[in-house]
C-alpha cells in the first residue's frame, strides 16, 4: 500500500477488542483524544456489535502533537441493493448509535481542518485496501463541523439540546412550551416521588418499563437491551451515568436513562408505562433530569431527535415543547470510497436515496411513537 510522501512520518493503526494490545491502544487513544465520549469507547462498540460486525477503531498521531482516533463498526456487506449475494470479501463502516466519527486531540497551533485531512487519508488507504466500498457517521450537533472530511455532509432534521448552564429554574420553564407547563402542573399535584439511582441498583424496574415501552410502540428486536449492554456501562461508566426514576404509589412508571461526558449529558434512554403516560410523569421526570444534570455541572443536556428524521416527527416536537430554544443542527457524514464497487453494489437502476443504497432493502423504520431509543434512524 502507497503512502503519499507527506504522510510517511505519521502513525496509523486500526485496533480491534480481540487482543489485550489492541485494547490497551484503543482505551489509551480514548482517553486521549475522546473527553469522556461514551460513544467511542471500546466495550462501548463491542457490546453493541452485532453478528458480521467487527469493533475497530482508526488511531493517528500526525509526530507534531495532534492526536485522532475513530472507532466504528466494520461491517460485512452480503448482499447487492438487488438482494443479490456478494461473493467477494466485502465490507462497509459505521458509526454506533448515539453520535460518532474522528475525535481529535490537537497539538499546539495545529490545523484542524490539516490535521483532519491527514487522517482521512491514512484512512481511505487502508479501508481501499481492505475492500471497504462506504463509511458513515452521525455527527454530534454539539460537535464543531468537520472539517476536512472527504464525503458529504447531509442535512437532517434538527435534534433538541436543552442549555442549562446559568438558568434559573423559572428560566427553564420558560424556555419550554404552554402545553409542557401545563403537564408539569398536572404531575406535580398527583404527589409523584423521583428517586435518583447512580448505581443500577434499580436495574430490574428499568427494564420492565423498558420492555413495557418498545412492546407498546412495536419496536425492532435489536433496541431490546440486555443486562449485559447495562453492566457495561455500570462497569465502564461509573459515576458518569444516573437513572431518574417517577414513582407513584411507590411503583416507578417513567424512568431516563442520563448518560455524563463532562458537560454534557445525554438522555440516552427513556421509557414509560401506561400509568406514566397517563399522569404526565414522563414529562415531569424529564425537569427533573434537567435540574439534577444542572446540580452535576452539565450545560448542555442532549435529547436527540425523532423517529422519522422529518420536523413534524411527534418525538421531535415533544422534545422542542422542553427546549423551544433547542434547535441544533444535525448532520450526517457519508463517503464512497471504492466508486466501482459502491456503483456494482447498488445495482443499476437503483433510486434510492438511502445511504448505502445497497444496504437499502436491510433498512425499516421500526420506530413509531415515542419509542424507548433516543435517537432518529436516518442511514446506514
Amino acid at each position: 500500500m502507497h503512502i503519499d510522501d507527506d504522510l510517511a512520518d505519521t502513525a496509523f493503526h486500526i485496533v480491534g477488542t480481540d487482543s489485550t494490545h489492541g485494547y490497551e491502544t484503543w482505551l489509551d487513544a480514548w482517553h486521549r483524544c475522546a473527553a469522556g465520549d461514551a460513544f467511542s469507547h471500546p466495550d462501548y462498540l463491542a457490546t453493541l456489535a452485532a453478528e458480521g460486525e467487527t469493533p475497530l477503531a482508526a488511531v493517528f498521531d500526525d509526530r507534531s502533537g495532534s492526536h485522532v482516533l475513530y472507532a466504528f463498526l466494520l461491517r460485512e456487506v452480503t448482499h447487492d441493493a438487488c438482494g443479490r449475494p456478494v461473493t467477494s470479501e466485502c465490507y462497509d463502516v459505521a458509526a454506533p448509535l448515539l453520535y460518532g466519527g474522528p475525535l481529535l486531540s490537537l497539538g499546539h497551533r495545529a490545523d484542524t481542518a490539516e490535521v483532519s485531512d491527514r487522517f482521512w487519508r491514512r484512512f481511505r488507504h487502508w479501508a481501499l485496501d481492505k475492500g471497504v466500498v462506504t463509511e458513515f457517521h452521525r455527527e454530534n450537533p454539539l460537535a464543531d463541523s468537520s472539517l476536512g472530511y472527504p464525503g458529504d455532509h447531509i442535512e437532517q432534521a434538527p435534534h433538541a439540546v436543552k442549555s442549562l448552564e446559568g438558568r434559573t429554574i423559572d428560566e427553564l420553564l420558560a424556555d419550554a412550551s404552554k402545553s409542557y407547563r401545563r403537564t408539569l402542573r398536572k404531575a406535580e399535584s398527583s404527589g409523584i416521588q423521583v428517586v435518583v439511582d447512580e448505581s443500577g441498583e434499580r436495574l430490574e424496574d428499568f427494564l420492565r418499563l423498558h420492555r413495557e415501552t418498545l412492546d407498546r410502540n412495536g419496536a425492532d428486536e435489536r433496541f431490546y437491551l440486555d443486562r449485559d449492554y447495562f453492566a457495561m456501562l455500570h462497569r465502564e461508566f461509573a459515576g458518569s451515568f444516573a437513572y431518574i426514576y417517577a414513582l407513584e404509589d411507590g411503583r416507578a412508571t417513567s424512568v431516563e436513562f442520563i448518560l455524563f461526558c463532562n458537560d454534557i449529558a445525554y438522555a440516552l434512554l427513556g421509557a414509560s408505562d401506561a400509568q406514566g403516560l397517563r399522569s404526565g410523569a414522563n414529562s415531569y421526570l424529564v425537569m427533573q433530569a434537567f435540574l439534577y444534570a444542572q446540580s452535576r455541572g452539565v450545560a448542555d443536556y442532549v435529547l436527540t431527535g425523532g423517529v422519522t428524521n422529518t420536523e413534524d416527527d411527534s418525538l421531535l416536537r415533544y422534545k422542542l415543547s422542553m427546549a423551544k430554544s433547542g434547535r441544533r443542527r444535525y448532520r450526517t457524514a457519508q463517503q464512497v470510497i471504492d466508486p466501482a464497487r459502491y456503483s456494482e453494489l447498488s445495482c443499476p437502476h437503483t433510486t434510492d436515496s438511502f445511504f448505502p443504497v445497497y444496504r437499502s432493502a436491510q433498512h425499516s423504520c421500526t420506530h413509531q411513537g415515542e419509542t424507548e431509543s433516543r435517537t432518529t434512524e436516518v442511514s446506514a
